[in-house]
């Protein structure tokens, strides 16, 4: 059996590395970079170094893996030895990553997914991640069943799509916390300097604002740049992650690249996709684009990853895309939407957020007069996607429902303020379920929430259907279609 490339070594002291490197840091910066000096009275802090790369390495040593004739023999521990195989049958999709660190070094990361109950308790662990050399890698890949007999069928994305599909889907949230990582991890080794920088040149925006705006307060400006710059980060690693995006299909295997920096590429079974999950926000909705995302395990299960199979374009596009790629997922027509009088439920939250902004903001303001302008911002920030909220909600009311065809499930649904068309097999469904609040049993309306197949089931719910059509369709909608 073969162990793993060497650079796997310094992945098992990724965890460990700020134990590792803030004691040098702080050392080095605490005799003024004066290294004899550090090497003598520093034997504390090389112990810690040595034992965490000795724990790395023994973790190195003691894994092994063998590329056989139809599976791939995964061996773990010295103590407790943990022994399993993968077929490579049974694999739903295999990621490899080359950072732009790895290529110098031929190595190249490897994840493997199934459909089986996930070994790790981490649920964006993959089943097997190995750091294996060129050579490794080009053999694994090699096992992979493929139908080299048909046709390939080749799709690239734009620039122009991949940019606007980075504006779309950037949170800010994961670049704040991405900033606010780095600036607590960076204190810990150079102090508050970097922290007196970056306050520092956030009080020169916010003079220069204030300057023509005198309304402005500090507080204010302060937040705007930190949500400015957090949704920044987020669209630039979206960006450099997505661009040169491309999918390619022979027979069952999808094939999907992209990345900048580090290159990713992805066989996907195709056989093994539970759902397509057609998406867009309100505003995507009107200018008639969306996103093509499929739920495959393994396929954007890491952290930061999007499964996104088509980037936003234009519905047409959209369309004739999946039918090329995924021919047996067509799309069926709405048969069973909501109640036409069930809409309390879909706007009740929204409503009272509308209204009770304001009148909170009053309260505060007369309360807390000293803070009325960071009072009134906060207000004003949170009062927009609440009347956004309310829009999408009536919105989400008319296009709402479910319908059944030949061979698949259609359901549209909204969750939060992105609208959903999940698009089935029927054999990827596990269960669907009906669910009556007491209200809904006055209305004679129900909740149906589909349960759909993988690593973990997926659920998607419809509100306020009438209560025989949903159970038409509970009990009967492997036959629906079947006969047209």
């Amino acid at each position: 059996m073969k162990r793993q490339h060497k650079i796997a070594i310094l992945n098992y002291m990724k965890g460990n590395f700020w134990l590792l490197f803030l004691p040098v840091i702080r050392g080095i910066f605490s005799v003024k970079f004066n290294f004899s000096i550090w090497i003598k009275g520093a034997y504390l802090d090389i112990i810690v170094i040595l034992f965490v790369i000795g724990l790395a390495y023994f973790r190195w040593h003691f894994v092994r893996f063998e590329i056989q004739k139809k599976e791939i023999h995964i061996r773990k521990g010295l103590l407790f030895l943990n022994e399993f195989a993968l077929p490579y049958s049974a694999i739903s999709c295999a990621a490899c990553c080359r950072p732009l660190l790895f290529r110098p070094l031929k190595a190249v990361k490897i994840s493997l997914d199934s459909d089986s109950h996930p070994i790790s308790k981490r649920k964006n662990k993959a089943d097997v991640t190995l750091y294996v050399s060129e050579t490794d890698y080009l053999q694994l890949y090699n096992k992979i069943p493929t139908d080299l007999s048909c046709m390939k069928i080749s799709y690239q994305a734009s620039k122009k799509d991949l940019i606007i599909f980075s504006l779309l889907f950037s949170s800010t949230l994961s670049g704040i916390i991405f900033i606010g990582t780095f600036f607590i991890r960076g204190s810990k080794v150079v102090g508050e300097r970097l922290e007196e920088e970056f306050f520092s040149a956030v009080s020169s925006v916010t003079k220069a604002v204030k300057f023509f705006a005198e309304e402005a307060t500090t507080f204010s400006v302060s937040l705007t740049i930190i949500i400015a710059a957090g949704w920044l980060v987020s669209f630039l690693t979206n960006l450099f992650r997505h661009i040169r995006f491309g999918i390619h299909r022979r027979g069952s295997n999808i094939i999907v690249e992209n990345g900048y920096f580090s290159h990713w590429k992805y066989y996907v079974n195709s056989s093994r996709i539970n759902y397509a999950d057609l998406q867009q926000n309100l505003l995507m909705k009107i200018a008639k684009i969306m996103s093509v995302h499929v739920s495959c395990t393994g396929y954007g299960k890491r952290k930061n990853e999007i499964p996104v199979f088509v980037p936003v374009t234009t519905r047409r596009r959209v369309m004739s895309t999946l039918e090329m790629m995924l021919p047996d997922f067509t799309q069926s027509n709405i048969s069973a939407k909501p109640k036409r009088t069930y809409i309390a439920a879909y706007i009740w939250l929204p409503l009272v957020l509308t209204v009770g902004i304001p009148v909170a903001m009053t309260v505060l303001t007369g309360i807390f007069a000293e803070w009325s302008g960071a009072i009134k911002f906060v207000g004003a920030m949170l009062e927009i996607p609440s009347v956004y909220l309310l829009a999408v909600k009536i919105a989400a009311k008319m296009t709402t429902g479910i319908g059944v065809g030949r061979d698949t499930l259609t359901v549209k649904y909204c969750r939060a303020y992105k609208f959903h068309t999940i698009i089935v097999p029927k054999g990827r469904v596990a269960y669907i379920k009906i669910r009556r609040t007491p209200f809904q049993r006055v209305s004679d309306c129900c909740d149906v929430i589909i349960y759909t197949r993988g690593e973990r089931a997926a659920k998607h719910r419809v509100r306020g259907v009438l209560v025989a059509e949903a159970e038409k369709i509970a009990q009967y909608y492997d036959k629906i279609g079947k006969n047209a």
